[in-house]
């Protein structure tokens, strides 16, 4: 759960002999004048705007909550961005939607910014202020130009992201990708490697498993997931060599200018004006702000007790499918009608849908509306631990899943995402992210 804030203590007034339990009003006068004086300059403070109370819970988070995160005092943006401007910063997969708020974020902090991705990558979201150089990461050739001039700092999201796709082209993109970057990372001399890996490196979690921590057992069961905790190996394995590799594991990533994972569901949840709901269902929604992501990945980055080890990285919050339904469909304009249904009947219509949905892909060329595993996650009860990244001093920018979800539903309806056609042409009609 997020933590909520407390407010400063009041100091009481004297109390009376006579007066009962209460609460001594703000505008009564005290016995010394100097001493109401002195009173009221301390009291005299700026007050914050009160959080917006949901429609489940209190949301501890703000939509404002833009604060530094660091884990240290923060020091003047103008020395930092001095200092950040000596630096040069390689982001892969940058016209992506991880890699393309990595971009975002180091240039904000001042940095140099060479952004790579493929030279047919869409590069709407992609920062001007980067210096784009179309690379393969899985082509050697292609990557020694990224690599013509110094490097200081390496973050890699670029991925093949895909429950569907061949074990040939996670190996090859994810893994063997993921080396030749590193071999080019090492021979540079970069400070630190940052790899974006995923929770999904546990797989499915036994339920004396949970919250699930960073040693805990590991089963890949997609082809996807067995690539990505075959590229934290390889980080790992050039650790060793002397490149310094922190990785970051995700929850499930939702936030402004994503079209899946996370934002399918809400997709598919705006189509309803009348959404049934089954009430019954309470496994719990887990998620992070793609903010928090990369925020995370570089407040890692220069923190030595981060070589060689993996972070969850997973907001405070643990809200249930229907507390969930229930803040976000009113944002949607979309009204919830609470159903009751068997949860194994929920879950196998679910799978049906999965499977007619796989079907329709292969015969359109698309990527399935509807996986397999976006029913099973939805399914399982799922709780991971974010304390080992808390425990160095990181704070999340939005510790609340939903006052997040707020943010980005609303960049949603304003650029159009909500709409059918959107919809289906950003969701469906790609094979691979």
């Amino acid at each position: 759960m997020a933590k909520k804030k407390t407010t400063a203590k009041k100091k009481s007034a004297p109390k009376k002999k006579a007066a009962p339990k209460k609460k001594t009003a703000a505008k009564k006068k005290t016995t010394a004048g100097k001493s109401a004086k002195k009173t009221a300059a301390k009291k005299k403070i700026v007050k914050k705007k009160p959080v917006k109370k949901t429609t489940t819970r209190k949301a501890t988070a703000k939509k404002s909550s833009k604060k530094t995160v660091s884990g240290k005092k923060t020091v003047s943006k103008k020395k930092a961005a001095e200092s950040n401007a000596q630096l040069t910063t390689l982001v892969t997969g940058a016209c992506g939607f991880a890699g393309g708020h990595m971009v975002d974020l180091l240039i904000e902090k001042g940095y140099n910014v060479i952004a790579t991705d493929l030279e047919s990558a869409p590069r709407e979201f992609l920062n001007a202020k980067a210096n784009f150089i179309p690379a393969d990461i899985t082509n050697t050739e292609s990557l020694k130009k990224l690599f013509a001039n110094k490097i200081d700092y390496v973050y890699h999201p670029a991925a093949i992201f895909d429950y569907e796709a061949p074990w040939e082209l996670c190996e090859r993109v994810n893994v063997f990708g993921m080396r030749n970057i590193c071999d080019f990372s090492l021979d540079a001399g970069v400070k630190r490697f940052l790899l974006f890996s995923t929770v999904s490196v546990y797989g499915y979690p036994e339920a004396d498993e949970l919250p699930v921590v960073e040693d805990n057992a590991k089963r890949p069961g997609t082809n996807y997931e067995r690539s990505k905790l075959m590229q934290e190996e390889v980080g790992l394995e050039y650790t060793e060599k002397g490149l310094p590799v922190s990785i970051v594991r995700p929850a499930p990533v939702y936030g402004p200018r994503n079209t899946y994972g996370m934002a399918t569901i809400l997709f598919l949840m705006a189509k309803f004006p009348i959404l049934p709901f089954p009430v019954n269902i309470d496994n719990y929604m887990v998620g992070v702000h793609v903010r928090d992501v990369c925020n995370a990945a570089h407040f890692l980055a220069d923190r030595k007790e981060a070589i060689g080890e993996a972070y969850n990285v997973i907001d405070n919050t643990r809200y249930t499918l229907r507390e969930f339904a229930e803040f976000v469909c009113p944002l949607m304009g979309v009204r919830m009608m609470p159903i009751f249904i068997p949860r194994d009947l929920f879950f196998s219509l679910g799978n049906q849908l999965a499977d007619i949905s796989r079907s329709l892909s292969k015969i359109t060329g698309s990527r399935p509306f509807i996986e397999k595993d976006m029913v099973y996650y939805l399914k399982a009860v799922y709780t991971f631990s974010n304390d080992k990244l808390r425990s160095l001093g990181y704070e999340f920018l939005y510790p609340d899943l939903l006052e997040g979800m707020r943010e980005t539903i609303e960049w949603y309806k304003d650029n159009g995402y909500l709409d059918r056609y959107d919809l289906w042409k950003k969701s469906l009609f790609s094979k691979t992210r």
